[in-house]
């Protein structure tokens, strides 16, 4: 069950640190707060014997848990750490004996330092086991921070690995178009210019509107038509398409992929891609007609990178199945937003 945010922010927030401080003392000391305050039968001890019990207590505490836990007991020297604490009790022990014993009182002295060591340790071992859940959450929030910062940096190298990847495979189309003088060679510089321009400008942030995206990929399936005016294209949106937000990028080296290996010279070359939101969920199918191209004559770097940015943008968040016959490929891709 996840800790609701105020109880982090109150418990381990160090803006907070005085007020919990204060707090833990005013409940060790409740008995003596409220004859103070007057709430209870008042004190037989003078109000500065009091005091100086508890600045006592501080010191042994804060001696402990500051000085102690983090250089003896975190680093393993457990006698050491033992050694010097169970002194620190005795000093206590000796101290509030000074201040509090009198011989006229029913209590014997072995019966008066027991139950001074006893209320000691337990005042110790309570704070001691609050700061060692303090610092297990510090570093428990301290790695799970390193571990979204490598999600992260990893997420952002494989994102800008996907733009001189799809610029190498529209170079070589306009390359091809240029050899044979295409007519549509200017109109496709400028769907390119408009595709880097989305890459440079809105691809920075962690999620893009899908509505931006889809934009997107209608200039590029734009682009590819110019180049191969036999293929079909269809493209069939569906559902509250712009309530979504997506990881930029993470649907086109699908599309790539669809592009280069659809060619099969026989004119009935295709790609359909649909793209429907259900319950929040996005579902997204890609079918290509199967080329004579096959996956073993080309690089797949794409395909990889494609896949880890998945396994990193939604862990357990997505479905990819690739589905393959002799007349087709199929991507089928479900993204749980």
């Amino acid at each position: 069950m996840e800790i609701p945010k105020w109880v982090n922010e109150i418990f381990f927030n160090k803006k907070f640190r005085v007020w919990k401080h204060l707090a833990f003392w005013i409940f060790i000391y409740a008995d003596e707060v409220l004859s103070w305050l007057g709430l209870t039968d008042p004190m037989d001890v003078p109000f500065y014997i009091v005091l100086l019990e508890v600045l006592g207590d501080m010191v042994m505490v804060y001696v402990n848990i500051y000085f102690l836990l983090p250089r003896l007991f975190l680093k393993g020297r457990l006698v050491s750490y033992l050694s010097c604490s169970v002194i620190l009790i005795l000093m206590v022990v000796f101290a509030n004996y000074l201040l509090y014993y009198d011989p006229a009182y029913e209590v014997s002295n072995t019966t008066f330092i027991v139950s001074t060591v006893v209320n000691n340790v337990v005042l110790l071992f309570m704070a001691i086991g609050m700061k060692l859940i303090q610092l297990s959450y510090s570093s428990s929030t301290h790695i799970q921070k390193l571990k979204e910062d490598k999600l992260e940096t990893e997420l952002a190298y494989l994102r800008t690995q996907v733009n001189p990847h799809f610029l190498f495979n529209t170079l070589n189309n306009i390359y091809v178009m240029a050899k044979k003088k295409d007519e549509f060679l200017p109109d496709t510089i400028m769907q390119l210019s408009d595709l880097l321009r989305y890459q440079l400008y809105d691809c920075d942030a962690d999620t893009v509107p899908l509505k931006n995206e889809i934009t997107y990929l209608k200039n590029y399936l734009k682009l590819e038509g110019l180049r191969r005016q036999h293929l079909k294209i269809e493209l069939d949106i569906t559902g509250e398409v712009n309530s979504i937000a997506i990881r930029p990028l993470i649907i086109l080296p699908y599309i790539e992929n669809a592009f280069k290996y659809s060619n099969n010279g026989s004119g009935s070359d295709y790609i359909r891609l649909q793209i429907k939101e259900e319950a929040k969920d996005l579902y997204i199918e890609i079918e290509n007609s199967k080329g004579t191209l096959h996956r073993r004559d080309v690089g797949g770097i794409g395909m990889v990178n494609a896949r880890r940015r998945l396994e990193l943008a939604y862990p357990d968040r997505h479905e990819l199945e690739l589905l393959e016959n002799e007349q087709r490929f199929l991507v089928k891709l479900k993204i749980m937003t």
